[in-house]
This record gives C-alpha cells, sequence and structure tokens, in this order.
C-alpha cells in the first residue's frame, strides 16, 4: 500500500527504485493477487481525496508523529497524512478481515491527529482548523470516515489523554478489561483484572442462590463472549513457558498428533491409487463453496457484479 501511493505520489521518470519494489513483491512465493485487490482500494482513496480538493496539499507516508505533550514519551506512525488547509486527513490502512475497525472516537487515530498537529506545528500553525479520520478496511467494510474539529480533538487530548498517561506514569490508575483493549494488551495473559472479569461470579444470585434471574443471565452471556479467546491467551502463554523450560503445575507438554499427507504430489499418488484399482470417486470430496470463501477468490468487485444477487444476506 504504502509503495503503491509513493508511485502514484513520488515517482519520477527517473526513478525506478518503486516500482522495481512492486515487482519484487508480485514476484514473491508469498504473493497473491488479493494483495493488489485491498491495496488498490487504499490507493484509489487517496487519489479521490487528494483530486478533489481545491487547495494546494501535500502528502507525507510512514510518518512519525509525537503527541508526548499529552502522552509523555508518546508517539505513532501515521501510514498517510494529507495537509490541506484547513483540513488534515489521517489515514490508516487496515489489512485485517477479523476486526472490523471505525474512526469514530478511535483513539490510535486522534493520538496520531494530536501527534501531527504537533510534530508539524511549526509549518502549519493554526490553519489546520479540522481534522478528517479514515479507515480504509478493504476485508471488513472498506472506507469508514470520521471527522472533528480541532479544538474538540485538543480538548480530548487534554481532558482525557493527559490525565490516563499521568495515572499510568505514576503506576496508578485501574485495568478496565475489554475485549477490544485486551486483544492487543501485553498484560493480557497474566492480568488478574481480566480474571476477574471472567470467573468473578460471587456476586449472582442474590434473591435465590440455587437459580438466575433474567437479568443475570443476560450479564453472564455478556462477560462469557471474550471467555473462549482468554482461555486460548493462556494456553499459549502456558506452552511457550513450559517449551522455555518453565513450569505450570498441572500441566506438561506432549508430542501432538501428526496428520498424514500424500508422498509428494496429491494428483500423482491418485494417479497411482486408480492404477491400483482405487475407484477416482473415493478420492475426491465435493462440497459447495460458501458465498464468503468465493468473494475472497473473486474480489469485491467481480463477487458484487456476479454473485451478490444470488447470495442471502
Amino acid at each position: 500500500a504504502e509503495v503503491k501511493a509513493r508511485v502514484y505520489f513520488f515517482d519520477t521518470p527517473g526513478d525506478t527504485d518503486c516500482r522495481h519494489e512492486l515487482r519484487t513483491m508480485r514476484e514473491s512465493p508469498l504473493y497473491k493477487s488479493e494483495m493488489d485487490r485491498a491495496t488498490d482500494e487504499y490507493l484509489d482513496y487517496l487519489k479521490s481525496v487528494t483530486i478533489n480538493l481545491d487547495s494546494v496539499y501535500t502528502v507525507m507516508l510512514e510518518t512519525q508523529v509525537q503527541y508526548d505533550r499529552y502522552a509523555p514519551g508518546g508517539f505513532g506512525r501515521a501510514d498517510c497524512l494529507i495537509w490541506a488547509p484547513p483540513v488534515l486527513y489521517v489515514v490508516d490502512y487496515k489489512n485485517g478481515a477479523g476486526v472490523p475497525v471505525s474512526p469514530v472516537e478511535n483513539p490510535q487515530m486522534m493520538l496520531y491527529a494530536l501527534g501531527a498537529l504537533d510534530t508539524y506545528s511549526a509549518i502549519y500553525g493554526k490553519s489546520i482548523q479540522g481534522v478528517a479520520l479514515t479507515i480504509v478496511q478493504p476485508n471488513a467494510g472498506g472506507v469508514k470516515e470520521w471527522s472533528i474539529t480541532r479544538a474538540e480533538l485538543e480538548q480530548w487530548g487534554t481532558t482525557v489523554v493527559k490525565p490516563a498517561a499521568a495515572l499510568a506514569y505514576a503506576g496508578e490508575g485501574q485495568f478496565a478489561p475489554s475485549e477490544d483493549r485486551c486483544r492487543f494488551c501485553r498484560a493480557k495473559e497474566r492480568c488478574s483484572a481480566r480474571r476477574d472479569h471472567y470467573l468473578g461470579l460471587e456476586a449472582y444470585s442474590e434473591k435465590d442462590p440455587d437459580l438466575l434471574t433474567d437479568k443475570e443471565i443476560g450479564d453472564a452471556l455478556t462477560r462469557a463472549k471474550g471467555l473462549k479467546a482468554w482461555v486460548s491467551d493462556l494456553e499459549s502463554y502456558a506452552l511457550k513457558k513450559m517449551l522455555s523450560g518453565g513450569v505450570i503445575p498441572g500441566y506438561k507438554v506432549v508430542e501432538g498428533r501428526k496428520s498424514r499427507d500424500w508422498i509428494g504430489c496429491a494428483d500423482t499418488a491418485f494417479q497411482e491409487l486408480e492404477k491400483r484399482g482405487i475407484e477416482e470417486a473415493l478420492l475426491w470430496e465435493r462440497k459447495p463453496v460458501t458465498p464468503a470463501a468465493l468473494q475472497k477468490a473473486l474480489g469485491k468487485k467481480v463477487y458484487d457484479k456476479s454473485v451478490a444477487d444470488l447470495v442471502l444476506s
């Protein structure tokens, strides 16, 4: 995504570095055409923003910004900044399909915007009065936009970020478990607050110790949604600990069962099996493809044009 943007915005006829890098990527055994479709959507969005601008603009890619005025030592790397006074555009590319990300009150993007305004204040001063935050997530919702005024953003930095950062640096404050936060937290496996969130059930059934009320069942279901992820994190931590020589009481590492596979190419093996009298019908399974799998194989544009009207949504 970055290299395509560099080719579009900065490449000159005599500069072949970026184009060579793109060719090298496409020749890699890890390359898939889906990568081009997804990153083209990112580039198309950047093009659409700049083409429609009336003012002179500046594009910055993979730019480090400092927001230590709000959180000491705080910094980040913005995928794309487009300075077009009176608006600053902050664009972030997300490739994942599992967790749709919204730009609405997105702390990461708001911090990037604060950092950009501070880092380049000597150049742009107070000419920026509005900030447009955009998530481009081709595999989970496409382009999502949200805007905030500079005054509102800086107020958030002063009243929310600063106090929270001060507590964190003082070793104070409280852990606040939630699936959005815990997913990326470095303490997620060993956090006692997360443990209490899932195992602290002693407050239930004050009226009847033997039966849950409907309200308690709803609360338990909500809290249990992340229980599987928590257990998976614990298992991952325990396995790493034991493989490195540590001890987790009550558990040990044992060799897993190996799955069998054909020697060499399956087609070659099947040809030999047919010669030995094994019927072809026994060698293949036929099952319908899911709409999601077909969309992944075809790409969103082809899928929407040729398939979408046959899918129950």
